[in-house]
């Protein structure tokens, strides 16, 4: 947006002036008296002269998309860019206590993703959304055995962490990849739909949301209402997109979604 409007005044267009400061990174906020000079035109709009052109430049350059998180940190918001690293916590039958296996994903100099994993992985993965549910992994493997009807162990199953929508981050994607199969342990509401969905759209069919073909044994734990009525309408949308009817049928049932804790419960 603000490139948008920078546009506009090295055009010679009026702008509008307030909207234009709110975007202006804190540096160049300070010097806007050196900047500009600023004539009403009517209307909400502003005539802005370049005063210093070289400066103006600087302005035009840090406008440009952020290339890393300090750049886009200097253009007074940090989340226009991704991190240059990032983690995710993995279970797998190669450990020798009880906690979790990391595995790290950089970005290179040459803008790949550089992975550093201390075992080999298996073809599959389960990715579990929720924290509790992830430290209590063999209840999810027992969960997916039920649900899918084959066997999930730590013996075929590399377990990891999803931490929400975060296990959608650009640089884990290179790590997902080399499994031949993703089993998605999400909540079953919008928002997991939605995570899933980004999964498929990046990894294809490979990618599966851990579900029953008929929720009717797990219908009594849909027991958390939308915020909105929008929400139910999107989840039920998208689970019948990827023909998982089992799951829209019990969102249409229910009108409600189901937390994955909800399941832990139920296993007890």
């Amino acid at each position: 947006m603000l490139k948008k409007y920078l546009q506009q005044i090295r055009a010679g267009k009026p702008v509008q002036y307030q909207k234009f400061l709110q975007l202006l990174p804190p540096g160049f906020y300070q010097r806007k008296a050196e900047l500009f000079k600023v004539r009403a035109t009517g209307a909400g709009k502003w005539q802005l002269t370049i005063l210093d052109p070289q400066l103006f430049e600087q302005l035009w350059q840090s406008a440009a998309a952020p290339a890393n998180r300090l750049e886009a940190s200097l253009q007074g918001d940090s989340h226009q860019a991704g991190t240059s690293h990032s983690y995710l916590l993995v279970y797998h039958s190669g450990l020798h206590s009880d906690r979790p296996d990391l595995v790290l994903s950089q970005s290179g100099t040459d803008g790949r993703a550089q992975l550093s994993l201390g075992f080999h992985l298996k073809q599959q993965a389960l990715l579990i959304e929720n924290e509790e549910n992830f430290f209590s992994y063999p209840k999810v493997l027992q969960l997916a055995t039920q649900m899918l009807a084959q066997p999930f162990s730590l013996a075929d199953t590399d377990v990891i962490f999803a931490a929400g929508s975060r296990i959608s981050a650009a640089l884990l994607q290179p790590y997902l990849q080399l499994y031949d199969s993703l089993y998605c342990a999400f909540d079953y509401d919008a928002a997991g739909l939605e995570t899933f969905d980004t999964l498929h759209k990046r990894h294809g069919d490979k990618v599966r949301l851990l579900t029953a073909p008929d929720l009717t044994p797990w219908l009594a734990g849909f027991i958390h209402k939308p915020k909105q009525q929008s929400q139910l309408a999107k989840a039920i949308a998208l689970a019948e997109k990827h023909h998982l009817y089992g799951l829209a049928d019990a969102f249409s049932r229910s009108q409600r979604f189901l937390e994955q804790e909800v399941l832990l419960q139920q296993l007890s």
